[in-house]
């Protein structure tokens, strides 16, 4: 009963300070334009700060074991069984599939993922093996492939004019600040370990406030973020897609973590916990930007967004009360 009532207290204060940003964000509390300002400081700022704290002091062989191994199958897997669903059964285009298939296995790793994972498991580089995944391999692969349907619509270009995996890996690396904050952590707790190196408190102690900031401010930003979205309009909407890829987001995602994770890697207790709770994050909002990029499923990418937000806290909050 206590430990029940503690999942429902956690994540009772997300879903309230959730409600917050959306209440702010409907009476337009802090101006019309505080959302871009707010969010920019958590991208750019808190989660990156967030990260540096506590990659400077963590065990990087559970970062880049088995968790990064279930994150990679578990989103693979997932995500062919959308585009097979979208490509073959809906007979949807290859463009929109792809979009389909990201809608449905992308995880919203950061704006939501490091909150959660920093307020309900203390612990913000659990979701690290997601970033790093989708940042550095997942989103660039799909690039790469709606460029290349996107050429194959239009016309078929020349194999030196096609955008290549690698550049596009690199440059994802490189111009993300979540990565590049945690590889510099990574280099502190090799230091640390090797020499015992201790950033000065005049360098730590500011990070460490700012890392405070990040979840209550990541959170009331993501609720203001959905108060101006408009979801499920009737004749606008794809909603029998919609709610398929938020179920394959939401339930199909987090099942395949649990069972790649207890069949192939015999992983138990917080490491399972974290594999699961990873799975079962909602659209990372990445895909609507890929969406509007490539000018095709828009509506499903934004509204999945939404709907699978939703569906995943109950969910969530389930995964807790079991595993945790």
């Amino acid at each position: 009963m206590g430990a029940m009532l503690n999942v429902l207290t956690g994540f009772g204060v997300v879903v309230l300070i959730i409600g917050l940003g959306y209440v702010i964000g409907r009476t337009q509390l802090l101006g019309p334009k505080a959302l871009y300002p707010l969010n920019m400081y958590v991208f750019w700022i808190a989660l990156p700060a967030t990260l540096l704290r506590f990659m400077s002091h963590a065990d990087l062989g559970q970062i880049f074991g088995p968790n990064l191994a279930v994150v990679a199958i578990s989103s693979l897997l997932t995500g062919f069984t959308s585009f097979a669903l979208f490509y073959w059964i809906a007979r949807r285009t290859a463009k929109e599939s792809l979009i389909g298939m990201l809608a449905a296995s992308y995880c919203n790793g950061s704006n939501l993922g490091i909150p959660l994972a920093t307020y309900l498991l203390d612990d913000p580089t659990l979701t690290l093996p997601v970033i790093l995944f989708q940042v550095g391999l997942y989103a660039p692969t799909a690039v790469l492939l709606l460029d290349i349907a996107e050429e194959r619509g239009s016309g078929a270009q020349s194999d030196a004019s096609r955008p290549r995996l690698a550049p596009a890996v690199a440059s994802a690396l490189f111009k993300s600040p979540l990565l590049i904050s945690a590889f510099v952590g990574m280099i502190l707790a090799w230091m640390n370990t090797r020499f015992g190196f201790e950033l000065p408190a005049l360098i730590a102690d500011p990070i460490d406030l700012i890392a405070q900031s990040m979840v209550a401010v990541a959170l009331v930003v993501f609720g203001m973020s959905m108060a101006e979205v408009k979801v499920l309009q009737p004749g606008i909407s794809p909603r029998k897609s919609v709610l398929v890829a938020s179920l394959l987001k939401t339930v199909l995602h987090p099942t395949l973590a649990f069972l790649v994770g207890t069949l192939v890697f015999g992983a138990s207790g917080e490491l399972l916990l974290a594999m699961v709770l990873m799975g079962a994050l909602p659209t990372g909002q990445n895909v609507f930007t890929y969406a509007q990029r490539f000018q095709t499923q828009q509506v499903l990418a934004r509204d999945t967004g939404v709907v699978s937000t939703a569906i995943s806290l109950p969910i969530m909050a389930g995964i807790v009360l079991f595993l945790g």
